[in-house]
């Protein structure tokens, strides 16, 4: 082959390659409902279970039984609690303050701080942008 046709080939290639990139960089990533101030709630109850969900949504989720009803209450992702030396247990007397999910099979809430006794967690600022955006977890 002539070095043109090799140049032809690798031009194609190079081409082609960047088309592919380019519409994956732009693939939006679904990371499950969106944080909307407008739904924000405050809820007070007890944890009655804690789940870790893997997955596309995954993190740890806390079932929390108010006077009222049953929430699931989206927490943060496991290794990011973790690295924050954060644990919840069964039987904390919490309030969180989040934002209802919509779009979503069970009631849920995101949530955005959470008080348990004299400690409170800031999960998200006040625009609901997670704390975790950016983080690099600790090798």
């Amino acid at each position: 082959m002539s070095c043109r046709s090799w140049s032809k080939i690798a031009l194609t290639a190079g081409a082609l390659l960047l088309a592919v990139s380019s519409g994956l960089a732009q693939r939006v990533r679904d990371t499950g409902p969106k944080y909307d101030v407008a739904n924000e709630v405050k809820i007070k109850g007890v944890v009655d279970e804690i789940r870790e969900v893997p997955g596309n949504y995954e993190g740890i989720y806390l079932v929390v039984k108010t006077d009222t009803s049953t929430v699931l209450v989206r927490v943060a992702p496991a290794a990011f609690l973790k690295e924050m030396d954060t644990v919840f247990a069964v039987g904390n007397q919490v309030q969180v303050t989040g934002a209802k999910a919509l779009n979503v099979p069970e009631e849920q809430i995101l949530a955005r701080e959470i008080i348990v006794g004299t400690n409170t967690v800031i999960l998200r600022d006040d625009k609901g942008i997670p704390v975790w955006a950016g983080w690099n977890p600790a090798k």
